[in-house]
């Protein structure tokens, strides 16, 4: 071999080298980070089918027909018991800044006494204040047109409906802005109704539902006792896990496509922020595809469908290093296996050396129908105050109604958006939920925050 051609032949098979090098590494990234070939084949082939289920299931579901009776009862308010004998609701939003001198006011408002116990603490509606009447003319049309001694219709339980009377207008501190909405009495007659509700929200509408002819039996909706099967326990994990990993790649690149985008680049945090940026949110979400978070959540069973089968609310949250990185509401329905009253659990997942009883061959397995991962978008995106995920608490059900009585019962869902906090009222579909106007919007800034520097 001449000498002359010896550095072509070392460049040539180090060009060699490099490539099966750049081959193998290449093939090994293709390689499923959730373990071997045929189990993540195998779990694809299960995911596909539990969806394939979820479809047929929700097709085969009769579809709320309500939404235009509800409707028809004008909007629904988010109510709170203010007292043993008064419940309170804000019917505008944001009418003026919380601190601000107020042109529209001869006088200052006259501050309402306190309860004497902290109720519907959730509602933020513990600070009253009654306006001057002689300015009720600049106040929006609802406030000057309602009267005091008006009916209107509040919505207690699933079948459970009473009168409330206007007593007076009343202005709320909603974060940094005010509210406008009333104080309502209780007829004395109806004391031991409103007594004997546990929850502390309620639906209030100017005129109550039309019912559904004829009205759907009265049933238990909540089921404090319900428990699920052992089996279905750990599908309902590796369901949950499954529409992780595909929300967060889909999270992910979204943060990707928009990182040089100029609103993110304008809206970066300064210098000592500690929310993680886009690299760390990438590396940890890789750490969560390979299965490394710790994932606890909540279970709690509802009858809100004609067909009586019970449905699942999970919350779920997903911790690195104890700190919280992914959290997501997900709505099953029960499997076949599941007894029909569960105690409500809170649990973590089930180890790997389990030994849970195989699901029977002929049992309908639980299928997940719906999911709602907008939190973990707020985490990534630095939308939150910090205190989000410290507990499942991030969504919960305050209370259930079927105000027009067809079987499809209306939700009171409470959410921790990170900087602020939303009470809505739903009706609830195996597709997801329906908003029905006029949420509760409550800044969750300290007053502190409000004042100009």
């Amino acid at each position: 071999m001449r000498r002359k051609n010896r550095k072509w032949i070392a460049v040539a098979a180090a060009l060699y080298l490099f490539v099966m090098w750049s081959a193998y590494r290449w093939a090994i990234a293709q390689r499923p980070t959730d373990g071997p070939l045929l189990e993540h084949i195998q779990r694809e082939a299960i995911r596909k089918l539990t969806e394939e289920r979820a479809k047929v299931a929700a097709a085969a579901q009769p579809k709320p027909t309500g939404e235009s009776r509800l409707n028809a009862a004008g909007p629904a308010y988010v109510a709170a018991r203010y007292d043993d004998t008064h419940v309170v609701f804000m019917v505008t939003l944001e009418t003026e800044a919380r601190f601000a001198n107020s042109r529209n006011s001869s006088q200052a408002p006259t501050k309402i006494p306190a309860s004497s116990r902290e109720i519907a603490q959730l509602a933020g509606f513990s600070e009253l204040w009654e306006p001057d009447s002689q300015t009720l003319h600049f106040f929006p049309e609802i406030i000057q047109s309602t009267r005091p001694g008006e009916e209107w219709s509040l919505n207690l339980a699933s079948h459970t409906t009473i009168p409330v009377v206007i007593e007076r207008p009343v202005i709320a501190p909603i974060g940094c802005s005010l509210a406008m909405g009333f104080l309502a009495t209780v007829p004395i007659d109806h004391h031991p109704a409103f007594a004997a509700v546990s929850s502390d929200y309620f639906a209030v509408r100017k005129k109550e539902v039309q019912s559904e002819e004829p009205p759907f039996p009265q049933r238990k909706n909540v089921l404090p006792n319900w428990h699920a099967s052992a089996s279905s326990v750990k599908q309902i994990e590796e369901q949950l896990k499954e529409r992780m990993k595909r929300e967060i790649a889909q999270m992910d690149a979204r943060l990707i496509a928009n990182a040089g985008s100029p609103g993110a680049t304008a809206g970066e945090a300064p210098v000592g922020q500690v929310q993680p940026r886009l690299k760390e949110w990438l590396h940890a979400d890789r750490a969560l595809a390979r299965g490394e978070g710790t994932l606890d959540y909540a279970i709690r069973a509802y009858r809100l469908t004609p067909d009586g089968a019970p449905r699942l609310f999970v919350r779920a949250r997903w911790k690195l290093a104890n700190t919280p990185v992914f959290l997501m509401t997900a709505w099953f329905k029960a499997g076949e296996s599941d007894l029909d009253e569960p105690r409500e659990r809170q649990t973590k997942p089930l180890d790997a050396s389990d030994t849970a009883t195989p699901p029977e061959q002929n049992a309908v397995a639980p299928v997940l129908l719906w999911t709602d991962a907008k939190w973990s978008a707020q985490l990534r995106q630095g939308e939150t105050s910090g205190d989000l995920g410290n507990t499942l608490n991030f969504q919960a059900i305050l209370n259930v109604f079927d105000a027009d009585q067809d079987g499809w019962d209306e939700l009171l869902v409470y959410s921790d958006e990170g900087n602020s906090t939303m009470i809505a009222l739903s009706l609830y579909t195996d597709m997801g939920l329906v908003p029905l106007k006029m949420p509760l919007h409550r800044d969750a800034q300290a007053p502190e925050a409000c004042l100009d520097p």
